[in-house]
């Protein structure tokens, strides 16, 4: 478990390694609390439920996915640093989350607030990226040839969706190393290729 000193971070990084073990709804309050260090009353002032606990792992997973992150993408970075930036990020948060993401995928087929939870984040994250996506075409960055939302997906296939494969399928060692940086980076110019400009294109 999380050697984190605050409270609610610990409550939510042990609520996170017992969801992906045991699912939502076979992890009791009780456990999670357990598992931080804490009692259950300190476990909900903090979160009031365990759905209170879920959201809060919801928001914390969003600020590392490339489509809430592309809002607030500095304006003296380029298209190519932004997105090479974001497809980092999605990397790596999908290495270290892979597990949590994939039993919680399985949770939402039987779970409602868990199919709740990835019914609001999942589309949003894509909307954000496609939105991004489409403010460069306009501005002649990227090609205006495919569409904003086709563009978002090829992204996600070569990040976080890469990964995945590879957690679910347990390919091992993985290509190209793409735990490094130099990995990922091949990794996206693979998308940037397709995506920028002809003039742009590295």
């Amino acid at each position: 478990m999380s050697t984190t000193s605050d409270t609610g971070e610990r409550i939510l990084d042990a609520a996170a390694e017992l969801f992906a073990i045991h699912g939502y709804a076979g992890t009791t309050t009780r456990a999670i609390a357990e598992a931080a260090g804490v009692n259950e009353v300190t476990l909900f002032r903090r979160f009031e439920s365990k759905v209170g606990i879920l959201r809060a792992l919801g928001t914390r997973i969003q600020k590392q996915q490339a489509g809430f992150a592309a809002a607030a993408a500095p304006d003296s970075e380029s298209v190519r640093e932004t997105l090479l930036r974001l497809a980092r990020m999605e990397i790596e948060a999908t290495m270290a989350g892979g597990a949590l993401a994939i039993r919680l995928a399985f949770d939402a087929k039987s779970v409602p607030e868990v199919a709740e939870l990835l019914g609001e984040g999942i589309p949003n994250n894509a909307a954000g990226l496609a939105g991004y996506i489409a403010e460069h075409q306009v501005t002649g960055e990227l090609r205006a040839d495919i569409d904003a939302n086709v563009m978002a997906e090829a992204f996600f296939g070569l990040t976080s969706s890469y990964v995945m494969y590879r957690i679910v399928m347990g390919v091992a060692p993985m290509p190209a190393d793409v735990s490094t940086d130099d990995g990922i980076t091949q990794l996206f110019d693979l998308f940037w290729s397709g995506a920028a400009r002809q003039k742009e294109c590295v």
